[in-house]
């Protein structure tokens, strides 16, 4: 399962990309005023999130953070994106730390960048009104869905890097025009 991380990867994968194809999820896609800050959201802060908030930071003057819905605040990244992303792109995630949802502090202006639509959906959930983007939409090569590494393989793993870091500076450019 080198292209989806497992098969509740792929399953979860064809559903948005379904949902997304036939329009449900077009408001997801761009935003109205540009953004005072970005804020990357995925489960636990220590793959997806973190890695698309270290690519904006270096490609954008834009101010950007990251947070998890299902973690606890002060952890590190990844260990095995940590090695995979330095040895493939000499990205260093080392002095990472992730940020729970529940010690986020909302500012006015803030656009919600996710990898998924269930992020939107939870963070929708506890009263976050948006703007909300999906990371994958951004580029040529479009994804509505950046399925999470964490329990697939290296190849896998890699090829997740190589999206987010593609998403992420398509979305960086974006924001220049």
């Amino acid at each position: 399962m080198n292209k989806f991380g497992s098969k509740k990867g792929l399953l979860r994968y064809l559903r948005d990309e379904l949902s997304c194809r036939i329009g449900l999820f077009r408001h997801y896609t761009r935003w109205e005023t540009p953004p005072e800050r970005l804020v990357f959201v995925c489960q636990g802060n220590i793959c997806r999130s973190a890695l698309a908030e270290w690519v904006f930071k270096s490609h954008s003057d834009i101010e950007a953070i990251s947070l998890g819905l299902n973690t606890h605040t002060g952890k590190g990244a990844n260990p095995r994106l940590l090695k995979i992303a330095y040895e493939t792109k000499n990205i260093d995630l080392s002095s990472h730390t992730t940020t729970s949802v529940e010690d986020y502090v909302p500012r006015a202006g803030d656009v919600f960048v996710c990898m998924e639509a269930s992020h939107i959906k939870s963070i929708e959930s506890l009263g976050y009104s948006g703007p909300f983007l999906l990371l994958g939409s951004f580029g040529k090569k479009k994804t509505f869905r950046i399925n999470d590494p964490y329990s697939a393989n290296d190849t896998f793993m890699g090829k997740t890097i190589d999206d987010i870091v593609y998403h992420t500076v398509e979305l960086a450019k974006s924001l220049k025009r």
